[in-house]
């Protein structure tokens, strides 16, 4: 966080550290003037969510060390799914953030999380170029981190209930008809091969004869 400091001090100030304090107050301006560098607070919040894909993503991965795959998947789930969009943040964003030994973007480097921050907006408004064309680069960036701070998390398919209706009809065995009835006895249990097919006692007074037992 840079402190503000009063004119007063600085000129009463040795020379050596009246060059320190011209240029802490200017970065301090230009951060509040174009608004393009994000806060810490903010940086931390995108950090966790990369993390939360990364983790889902690259189980046998630090959480801290995002691969390629996760970061795909949060471009696809925060950014968009348009493809032009997907393959340029993935062949021009990616490589410009990840470590060249370890093939990974550190999510503890936060300076390179902010760089992937601003390489994300030129390269969406670049991709998006009826809609972008007047906006300028820095809010374009804002509006990418709302959609990545907005999804928190993966997106990830799970078994939703049927809209038309009958799933009990199809995991419920007592309501089950003709020959996958006879395949599960009342407990809901499966008869193996006795549900399968019909078997008979080939036993009896005459060759062929089936009826054993039957008075017949």
């Amino acid at each position: 966080m840079v402190t503000l400091l009063n004119p007063i001090s600085v000129r009463n100030s040795p020379k050596k550290y009246q060059v320190l304090e011209r240029s802490s107050l200017e970065l301090s301006n230009t951060q509040r003037k174009d608004g393009k560098m994000a806060s810490g607070g903010e940086i931390d919040d995108v950090c966790e969510v990369f993390r939360n894909f990364n983790i889902l993503n690259s189980k046998d991965k630090p959480p801290n060390k995002m691969t390629s795959k996760a970061w795909g998947k949060m471009v696809q789930d925060c950014i968009g799914k348009d493809t032009t969009i997907r393959q340029r943040m993935d062949s021009s964003v990616f490589p410009y953030v990840q470590d060249k030994t370890t093939k990974a973007f550190d999510l503890t480097d936060k300076a390179k999380v902010n760089k992937a921050l601003d390489k994300m907006a030129e390269v969406y408004k670049e991709c998006k170029p009826k809609e972008e064309k007047d906006t300028p680069v820095a809010e374009v960036r804002q509006k990418l981190v709302k959609r990545i701070l907005d999804q928190k998390n993966p997106d990830v398919h799970s078994t939703k209930i049927s809209k038309t209706g009958n799933v009990s009809g199809l995991t419920d065995t007592s309501k089950y008809t003709g020959a996958h009835r006879e395949r599960f006895d009342e407990n809901g249990k499966g008869k193996g091969i006795d549900g399968r097919e019909y078997r008979y006692e080939e036993t009896g007074y005459v060759t062929g004869y089936k009826g054993d037992g039957s008075k017949q």
